[in-house]
Parts: C-alpha cells; structure tokens; sequence
C-alpha cells in the first residue's frame, strides 16, 4: 500500500487521500500532525475509520474537520499543539 511521509513537526490534511466512496466518514477531512523530531510514514489511502485510529496508535495528532469548521482553524491548532508538545491523538 502506498504511504505519505509527514516531516517531523510538521501538519497535513488528509483531503484526497479519503476514499469516501468507499468509506463513509463522519466527517470532510481530517488534519494530521505528527509531533516527533522524526518523519512517520501513514498508509495512503485511507479507506477505513481503521486507518485512522491507526495513525493515532502511532502517536500522532488526529483532529476531524467536520462541515461547519474551518479548515484553517484546525490546521492552526493542530500546529499550536505540537508547538506545544503534544504528542498523543485528539478529536
């Protein structure tokens, strides 16, 4: 299965990479950071809520972005709480 690499300390949205076809997601996206001073690779696609309860298993900070967010606002978060050193999964 392909994977992403996410730099450490830095923030993506998963946008694209939900195959909501296949799979119904409570939400639109989900931003995702990864708080170590080391890249982690994710599998992409992400087809399943499966995968991703998997990248919070990883440690990283998982965070929904639902119809009425902004997605700049929970980008925004997501980067605050790894200034901030958070380093477990949120929702």
């Amino acid at each position: 299965m392909p994977k992403i690499a996410i730099r450490a300390k830095h923030v993506i949205n998963l946008g694209g990479w939900l195959c909501e076809r296949k799979y119904r997601i409570p939400c639109r996206d989900y931003v995702i950071g990864n708080p170590f001073d080391e890249p982690v690779k994710i599998e992409s696609p992400v087809y399943s809520e499966e995968g991703i309860q998997a990248m919070r298993d990883l440690g990283l900070i998982v965070e929904p972005v639902y119809v009425y967010d902004k997605l700049v606002d929970k980008l925004n978060k997501v980067k605050a709480l790894i200034d901030a050193g958070a380093h477990s999964g949120s929702e």
